[in-house]
């Protein structure tokens, strides 16, 4: 009995023996998977950094302005297109032109059931009596 006691308490210490070292291995891989991560994130915004850098330096107003003499021809400025703010039109109302047809149909007045009475189930079929 006591050698059955030692064999279990052996087993049991290789066993837990056993899992430690898988938790420990499975911890430093899900760390190391964790840095790469970071390192991958830390890559992506380096490369974000530098397409802004690229897009701001495309962008630049003079590079436009030498862009657009040379492809679009266009005609300098003239003081007759500068108007003053008074001149621009008002933003005309908005119309609901669906309710105006519901309107002029008589079908813009809200539909009242009467009560007592139940609208007709799904199943029930036209002109048969269950």
């Amino acid at each position: 009995m006591i050698r059955f006691l030692n064999i279990f308490a052996i087993a049991a210490l290789i066993g837990s023996a056993v899992y430690a070292y898988t938790i420990k291995y499975e911890t430093i891989y899900r760390a190391e998977q964790i840095n790469k991560l970071k390192h991958e994130i830390q890559a992506e915004r380096d490369g974000i950094g530098v397409l802004r850098a690229e897009w701001a330096h495309l962008a630049r107003p003079e590079r436009i302005q030498e862009l657009a003499t040379k492809y679009l021809d266009l005609q300098p400025l003239s003081l007759n297109q500068i108007v003053a703010a008074s001149a621009i039109p008002e933003r005309s109302v908005r119309v609901d032109t669906i309710g105006r047809k519901l309107e002029t149909l008589g079908l813009a007045e809200p539909t009242n059931t009467p009560r007592g009475k139940t609208a007709p189930s799904a199943t029930t079929t036209p002109g048969r009596v269950q």
